[in-house]
């Protein structure tokens, strides 16, 4: 017997990355926009002063290099990943 509840919370992941190029509210709502798109992507926060980018995703469906690839396509440059 499987339990259903801890399987479903195993599948999302949460990172903080860093993005080089952000200047503006501009950028934020445009790189915002480029990561929801990634299949398997709950939630975003793109914080414009620490420059990061916060992602929640289904692991089943996406992984980071996924996400740096759509931050990449949107014209930005991701960092390093940040733990918080």
């Amino acid at each position: 017997n499987v339990d259903s509840d801890q399987t479903v919370v195993d599948l999302w992941e949460t990172h903080t990355f860093g993005i080089d190029g952000m200047t503006c509210d501009k950028c934020v709502k445009t790189i915002t926009k480029a990561i929801k798109q990634v299949n398997g992507v709950k939630d975003v926060s793109v914080d414009r002063e620490d420059a990061t980018a916060t992602v929640t995703f289904d692991t089943t469906k996406a992984d980071m290099p996924a996400v740096h690839d759509a931050v990449l396509a949107a014209g930005y440059r991701p960092t390093a990943t940040v733990e918080r």
